[in-house]
């Protein structure tokens, strides 16, 4: 099975544009709170098992439990931290929103090309999206992007 959190912040790393040039800014940890923004960071908060339901099926020959992994895709941007993509630039919240709906978009490009690649991914989902409140302390905002990948497991 390929490793999916390496797998989610390469791709990510590939197709979100990088306010730093060439330092990376999506990781697969929270961010210090020293650290450069905005940030990205991608991590897996839960996962599940459960038996192939009646009417599922798994394809031919496959055998074993469906299994999924939640993440959670955080973007956090502070204040003041602007962007321009395109023409358009982007402040504050409005630079958080833009690019978690660059992350959803994506989710949904990554989930035909890993269904085409890996026989044993089911599905990528965007589950939930959700703004946090201001961090007042630090002035961060964050939107937390939560995906789910299903696949076949076979341990």
């Amino acid at each position: 099975m390929v490793e999916l959190d390496s797998l989610l912040v390469d791709d990510l790393r590939g197709t979100i544009p990088n306010p730093h040039g060439t330092k990376n800014f999506i990781y697969m940890d929270y961010p210090r709170m020293d650290a450069t923004f905005p940030r990205i960071s991608v991590t897996q908060v839960s996962g599940s098992f459960s038996e192939i339901g009646i009417g599922e099926s798994m394809g031919p020959g496959q055998k074993g439990r469906k299994a999924s992994l939640d993440y959670d895709i955080d973007v956090w941007v502070k204040v003041t931290d602007t962007e321009t993509m395109g023409t358009i630039q982007y402040t504050g919240t409005a630079l958080r929103d833009k690019y978690s709906e660059l992350i959803m978009d994506e989710m949904g490009v990554l989930r035909r090309s890993l269904k085409n690649t890996y026989e044993d991914i089911l599905d990528i989902e965007v589950t939930g999206v959700n703004s946090n409140l201001l961090d007042e302390d630090n002035m961060l905002h964050r939107k937390t992007v939560t995906i789910k990948v299903s696949f076949i497991w076979e341990g």
